[in-house]
Formats: C-alpha cells, sequence, structure tokens
C-alpha cells in the first residue's frame, strides 16, 4: 500500500456533459484548499497565492495547452468522456434551460437570436440549424485545441480591464479550429497520456478507479449536479427517444467524436482491468479526516439556514473576515 499524508496532485480536464461538476464537487471535498477552479476569471482574481501551489486543479473547458502551461509534469491528468449522442443531447436540453433560468448570462442580441430555441425539439433545432455547430464533435475540439495562454496572460497583465480578454475566444489559437484530423490526433495523444480516462456510461467504475490512483475514498453516491429534470434515471439514454433519422444526423456531425470514444472506451478497459488485477491501493489520509467534516459543516449550515437565517448571516460574514484577512496575509491560513 502506498501511503500519504494528502492525496496525489490532480488535473482534471473536465469535458462539459459528461458528469463532471459532480465530480468536481467530489475532488473539492476531499481536497479542501488544495482545489482550484482553474478558469480563466478565477485565474485572473487570484491574489496572495501561486497558482502552481495547489494540489487539485479542475479545468473547465479547456485545451491541454492550459495544462502545459501550469507547468506541472508531477500532476496524474483524468477526464471524462460521453457517448457523442447522449452528449449532444444533453448539451442542447442544457442550453434550452440556461436560457429560460439565466437569461443575464447571455447578451441581447444572442437572446434575441436564440429566442425561439427553448421551445423547439432537438430535430427541429437540427432543420433549423441554429447551433448546429455547436453541437458538432465538442469533446475532439476541446482536447484537441491548442491555445497561447502565455499570450494570453501577457495581454491581460499589460491590460487588465480589458473584460474581452476574458472571453475564451480572446486566447490566441495555435491550431486550426477546424481542422478535425489534426484535432483528433491531437486529443487522441492527451488521453493516451492520462492516468484515468473515464466514461460517463462507466461511472461507478471510472470513479472508483480515480478514487484508487487519488488514495481519497469513493463516495458511496455522488449528486446529480447540472443534470437534466427531464431525465427519471442515468441508464435513461436519450438516443432511445430520438428519430433514426435524427440519430444518423448526429452521427454525421460527430463521425471525429466517435472515433475518439471508441478510442476513450479501449483506453478504459484496458485500465479497468489492470485496476481489477492489481489495484494501486494509495491511502491519503487527509482526505479521509476532510470529508467527513465537511459533511458535518454541510448539515450544519443546513440546519443553520432552517432554524436561524440570522446566524447563518453571521456565519458567511465571519467567513468573508477570514478570506480577506488570509488575502492580507499573503494567502497563508
Amino acid at each position: 500500500m502506498r501511503l500519504l499524508f494528502e492525496p496525489l496532485p490532480v488535473y482534471f480536464m473536465h469535458v462539459p456533459k459528461t458528469g463532471g461538476v459532480a465530480l468536481g464537487q467530489w475532488l473539492r471535498c476531499a481536497y479542501g484548499r488544495g482545489y482550484f477552479d482553474l478558469d480563466l476569471p478565477q485565474i485572473t482574481k487570484l491574489t496572495g497565492r501561486d497558482i502552481r501551489g495547489f494540489n487539485c486543479y479542475h479545468a473547465w473547458h479547456h485545451s491541454r495547452s492550459l495544462f502545459e502551461w501550469l507547468g506541472r509534469p508531477n500532476l496524474a491528468v483524468i477526464t471524462m468522456l460521453r457517448d457523442p449522442i447522449e452528449r449532444v443531447a444533453s448539451a442542447f436540453h442544457f442550453r434550452q434551460r440556461n436560457l429560460v433560468e439565466h437569461p443575464e448570462e447571455y447578451k441581447g442580441a444572442y437572446r434575441t437570436t436564440m429566442q425561439r430555441l427553448p421551445k423547439q425539439s432537438l430535430q427541429e433545432s437540427l432543420e433549423d440549424g441554429l447551433i448546429t455547430p455547436k453541437l458538432s464533435n465538442t469533446q475532439v475540439r476541446l482536447l484537441g485545441l491548442r491555445n497561447d495562454y502565455g499570450a494570453f496572460f501577457s495581454a491581460l497583465h499589460h491590460n487588465p480591464r480589458a473584460e474581452m480578454l476574458l472571453r475564451p475566444y480572446g486566447v490566441p489559437l495555435l491550431v486550426d479550429p477546424d481542422n478535425l484530423p489534426l484535432l483528433y490526433v491531437n486529443a487522441q495523444a492527451w488521453l493516451d497520456e492520462m492516468a484515468v480516462v473515464g466514461l460517463t456510461e462507466r461511472y461507478t467504475e471510472s470513479v472508483q478507479m480515480m478514487a484508487d490512483l487519488l488514495g481519497i475514498p469513493a463516495p458511496a453516491d455522488l449528486p446529480l449536479v447540472n443534470a437534466n429534470p427531464q431525465r427519471r434515471s442515468p441508464s435513461m439514454r436519450y438516443r432511445d427517444s430520438l428519430p433514426p433519422d435524427v440519430v444518423k444526423q448526429l452521427e454525421e456531425l460527430n463521425s471525429f467524436d466517435l472515433e475518439l470514444y471508441a478510442h476513450a472506451a479501449e483506453l478504459f478497459e484496458r485500465q479497468w482491468a489492470r485496476y481489477q488485477a492489481r489495484p494501486r491501493r494509495t491511502y491519503s489520509i487527509a482526505p479521509r479526516l476532510r470529508i467527513p467534516l465537511r459533511r458535518v459543516e454541510s448539515g450544519l449550515k443546513s440546519w443553520l439556514r432552517r432554524t436561524s437565517p440570522a446566524s447563518m448571516q453571521r456565519l458567511r460574514q465571519l467567513r468573508a473576515k477570514l478570506r480577506r484577512r488570509r488575502t492580507r496575509n499573503g494567502g497563508q491560513g
């Protein structure tokens, strides 16, 4: 058994609509203050602590280049991929919900352009063509793109108030985003180097392998987060409710993603076979102390919200005061 105090340093490459939000919450609980949401706005807000001083990076929908920019070769990289047809349908329904529930996240012109989307079926949306490019080979594009984050952060340093730079499109591209064959090669190569390539369709086994690698307790149940409320069960497949011609069209739109998913499935089966034959059995002490305390803290907050909102408000103020103090002290506890 490999005995550690803190779990292994990890880089979680979050592919959207693969169950990554729930996985991120599990990692946040296990790593505590060693966890960091690696997103561009979060990086630019970081004060008093070196970006390279964390042990768990949750990378939100960024390319491999951000991992390379960190310069942390000791990080074990993990990810989750999903059957492309299921992922596309999930992404479509998420965009519909978000436009209705959180319109403030979109600019007025975009909301006007997309105003008919919430009332459309997936088939109608494909016929309309309104968001068809967004439903095409997202996993290959995300894992295969290369961006110049050095130039991005340099420009941001010289002009920190330039809001345009906080948009993903503000990061210079090093690879043509429409060169799908090259993106596929890049994506496949990165998957081959990762410590664990999980599959949403094999979620429990994927998390078991990640937990064993990092030495943190596998959760008995991961919360259902950011999921389509119309899905009555995780086993429910979108494909089964779609007309065959729509499935065929989605398969044509996602031919590279389908190839990448097949490759990921092969990697998963090899990793799962190794895990079953000879698990690493890494054991990290700190998460086994941290996770129960987090559950107690969560329960206490829930009780305070119900019984004493004023006490909950004072608790929030105290936490904010402590955060400000840590910032003044250079990020130290």
